[in-house]
């Protein structure tokens, strides 16, 4: 079929425009060197090994200034261009620059380039500052360190947070409740998809608490009252000191007065409690509890038993009433709304613990930061607690002396776990940066707050400064002389790598050096 008219009009027309666009297309640089501009001493350098067209290749990014010694660097097609003030420009490309990569860049054993690459004999050569790299055609390219290269006397590290960063940042929360954020903004924030609702189940049910592990002896002491002391079918009641100790044959020993009780476990109840009702405000000290000083508590009742050969001593608390009020996690000074979330969040964590006790301690929680810190009367009586009281009491309702309903933290309607940390940084970490499995809820987000004015936060930054001797324990190794450190998307430090003066190489993961050097949080930095 022949063309129409229309078609034959404007086919010349057609062919110039494509023309047209065929030259632009040919004469415009790809978007991905076209932009980068190079300049100073790196478009010196750039300049004298041919440019665009020469051995390095046009530039894939931008020169950017954020290496140690204030290094600067560019990429190019076909390999880079690194400077500092003490070293100048130099270039790397090739098998060279690929075991300088392995070597650990800049902050390896061989430190910045202090030549380009030259030709000695049969040989390709490259100096460093703390050596060269060797190219020969039959074994490669290797490494050799100058004499001169020696490990460090210390380490500089700086780094920002405190604890595992998951979760609600409590300076986060600080901070968003001085700028008016709510208890529910402050945790829907920080548990991505996560619901603050209102639960009437276990609203008034009991928690176990391990108080102390690990002992043969303990004693409890009462104050202003008595105590009342179940060892099997006998019951005494004393208004002193009790000892008890596991004795050779497994039993429990409970000392009262001149006289002896054993059994296979012993229950201490003190007057001025629902177990023991009475006009007496009686409260009781447990040597060796809260991290080997001594515990005072008011509410619920001890049950003693046998652990590993030890003594377990639990405190048996109604969750809402009785547990939470003794809770340390946070200031009592700060935002209301900081310590509602607090204790919403701390609600939830023990309601999640609840069911069947772990064998582990025969308990729900554990007193300390296994779980979260309970100080008992100690932190309950403090005369600046009160708000802290006050925030528990507003998340829950009561009747008489029975709490109906408590707020608690849910994702598609079940409890989360709702850990937290004092704070995180820049970004609260996901669990499966830090603990390796995903939750949904436990995602990176925005932690900002953390470091408003508002928040006061004495770990916004931070900085240490790690003697040779303890980085090169924390390794393995006779020495350290450089650390290569990779990270997540948060911030949060994946890996570090050692490598010692003669070039043996350990990794470490950011938490095992967080917890071998005793670092802050594992979002650092290293110079």
């Amino acid at each position: 079929m022949p063309a129409s008219p229309f078609l034959k009009a404007t086919t010349p027309a057609l062919v110039a425009l494509l023309i047209g666009l065929l030259l632009i297309l040919c004469t415009t640089p790809s978007p991905a060197h076209a932009a980068y501009e190079t300049s100073g001493a790196i478009g010196t350098m750039h300049t004298s090994l041919g440019g665009k067209a020469g051995k390095l290749g046009p530039a894939t990014g931008p020169q950017r200034c954020t290496l140690i010694q204030k290094g600067c660097y560019q990429s190019f097609k076909h390999g880079s261009i690194h400077w500092t003030k003490a070293t100048g420009a130099h270039a790397t490309w090739g098998a060279i620059r690929t075991a300088w990569k392995k070597s650990g860049w800049e902050r390896g054993t061989l430190g910045y380039p202090t030549s380009n690459e030259y030709r000695s004999g049969s040989e390709v050569r490259q100096k460093f500052q703390h050596g060269m790299i060797v190219w020969m055609a039959k074994s490669g390219a290797k490494v050799k360190l100058t004499k001169s290269a020696k490990a460090p006397s210390s380490f500089a590290i700086t780094g920002s947070g405190f604890g595992h960063g998951v979760g609600m940042s409590q300076y986060g929360a600080r901070g968003m409740a001085a700028a008016g954020k709510t208890s529910t903004q402050i945790l829907q924030h920080y548990y991505t998809g996560a619901k603050v609702t209102t639960m009437t189940k276990n609203a008034d049910t009991d928690l176990k608490v391990q108080l102390l592990t690990g002992k043969k002896s303990v004693t409890v002491t009462p104050r202003s009252g008595r105590l009342r002391v179940a060892v099997g079918s006998k019951t005494v009641e004393s208004g002193s000191k009790i000892s008890i100790e596991r004795t050779s044959s497994g039993m429990i020993k409970a000392k009262i007065g001149s006289q002896s009780y054993s059994g296979s476990k012993i229950v201490v109840e003190w007057q001025g409690t629902r177990y023991w009702k009475g006009s007496s405000a009686t409260t009781v000290s447990v040597s060796g509890a809260q991290n080997g000083a001594t515990g005072t508590y008011r509410h619920g009742r001890l049950e003693i038993s046998q652990l590993k050969s030890t003594l377990n001593v639990i405190n048996v608390l109604g969750l809402n009433k009785e547990y939470l009020p003794g809770i340390a996690e946070m200031p009592a000074s700060w935002q209301s709304e900081a310590l509602r979330s607090q204790a919403i969040a701390s609600r939830t964590y023990a309601y999640r613990n609840l069911g069947a006790a772990k064998p582990a301690c025969g308990c729900h929680v554990y007193d300390e930061v296994a779980s979260q810190r309970f100080l008992g009367w100690t932190h309950e009586n403090a005369s600046d607690s009160g708000p802290w009281r006050r925030a528990v009491a507003a998340t829950q309702t009561t009747s008489g002396s029975t709490v109906k309903s408590a707020r608690v933290v849910t994702y598609k309607g079940s409890l989360i776990d709702a850990v937290y940390s004092s704070s995180a940084g820049n970004k609260t970490h996901s669990a499966a940066e830090v603990w390796g499995s995903s939750v949904p809820y436990l995602v990176s987000v925005d932690d900002s707050p953390s470091k408003y004015a508002s928040a006061k936060n004495p770990n916004a930054s931070w900085s240490v400064t790690i003697k040779q001797a303890d980085m090169a324990r924390a390794f393995g190794l006779a020495d350290v002389r450089s650390l290569s450190v990779s990270k997540t998307g948060s911030g949060l430090v994946k890996t570090v790598k050692a490598t010692s003066v003669k070039g043996k190489t350990i990794s470490r993961t950011g938490d095992q050096l967080r917890t071998k050097l005793k670092l802050k949080s594992a979002s650092f930095n290293v110079k």
